[in-house]
């Protein structure tokens, strides 16, 4: 196998073949559970959140995209698809290798790298694209939001024509609504995310792949609706650091990756299934549409701030400017 192909895909497209099936891998809830994700956010924005974002038409639009990214996974699209499949989750056993998470995409890699050094039985595993980048991605579609809310304010200021923003904004909304949604779903958060993978299994969890998308996509079709989310969502709140705060979800998702098997060793996610993996699964999706509608709320909020006077850097001193061949 070659070492640039995230091992996800090469998982999924083996299994898509040995089933004789001809289709996009199905990741992070399934269609389903995006759409009820990024529904539910933006059906339960506040008043103060600018009205067309609260439409019938916004609301709907943000639905469509909650599964726009899984949309981008196609084998016809094979460049888009290596580099934006390690953006729908991370192997946190693996990423807390480098202490603690950094705030930038390539401050990660390079720390990656580092840790690879000074680890050379797991530099293979440390491989950002078999690691993941989940909240990276999060946290940059949520500033593109953030910029785009903050457009809109100075065209409705200077009593411009704001359509066009508008538009972009949804569009940010609905494309983050996958990522958040993506990290409520424990198993993206772990090694173990289609089969249990720690060395201890004394307690015989499953270790063949198949729960992740017995999980997330056919109980998920089967069983849960928005309705079933809705009453479980939290009081709305502005997050203090979003980054920061998204890292905490993570984790609080992680921690809830043995209750996932746990449910799975007593058929909990088979056909109906039962009543505590009915509740569990929409609470996940309900702490989903919190999160991605704290987000948005926030990114309102924040967008209001004035952007500090951009200043041009101080020139290097010509005696100490590096020199080209030197």
């Amino acid at each position: 196998m070659s070492y640039f192909v995230p091992r996800r895909l090469v998982r999924l497209v083996v299994l898509g073949l040995a089933c004789g099936l001809v289709a996009t891998p199905s990741l992070g809830w399934g269609p389903d559970g995006h759409r009820i994700v990024n529904r539910l956010a933006a059906e339960k924005l506040p008043p103060e959140v600018p009205e067309f974002l609260r439409t019938q038409l916004a609301v709907a639009e943000i639905e469509y995209l909650g599964p726009e990214p899984d949309r981008w996974r196609s084998a016809n699209e094979q460049e888009l698809n290596a580099v934006q499949a390690p953006e729908h989750y991370i192997d946190l056993e693996l990423a807390d290798m480098v202490g603690k998470l950094p705030r930038r995409r390539y401050d990660f890699i390079a720390a990656l790298y580092a840790t690879g050094l000074t680890h050379p039985d797991k530099a293979e595993e440390l491989r950002p694209e078999k690691v993941g980048l989940q909240p990276w991605v999060t946290n940059e579609v949520y500033e593109r939001l953030q910029a785009a809310l903050r457009e809109y304010r100075e065209q409705s200021a200077r009593r411009e024509d704001t359509r066009a923003v508008e538009a972009a904004v949804i569009f940010y909304a609905g494309w983050l609504g996958h990522y958040v949604g993506d990290g409520a779903m424990p198993l993206h958060t772990t090694v173990s995310y289609n089969g249990w993978a720690e060395k201890d299994n004394s307690k015989q969890y499953v270790t063949s792949p198949g729960i992740h998308s017995q999980w997330e996509s056919g109980f998920v079709h089967r069983n849960i609706k928005a309705g079933d989310a809705e009453p479980l969502m939290t009081p709305v709140k502005t997050l203090n650091d979003p980054f920061e705060d998204y890292v905490t979800y993570l984790r609080a998702s992680h921690r809830m990756v043995e209750r996932v098997y746990q449910l799975e060793k007593v058929q909990g996610f088979d056909a109906a299934g039962t009543a505590e993996a009915r509740q569990f699964t929409a609470e996940r999706l309900a702490a989903g549409a919190s999160e991605l509608r704290d987000m948005i709320v926030t990114a309102w909020r924040e967008s209001a701030k004035p952007v500090p006077a951009w200043h041009e850097p101080a020139p290097v001193p010509r005696s100490t400017a590096p020199r080209a061949g030197y």
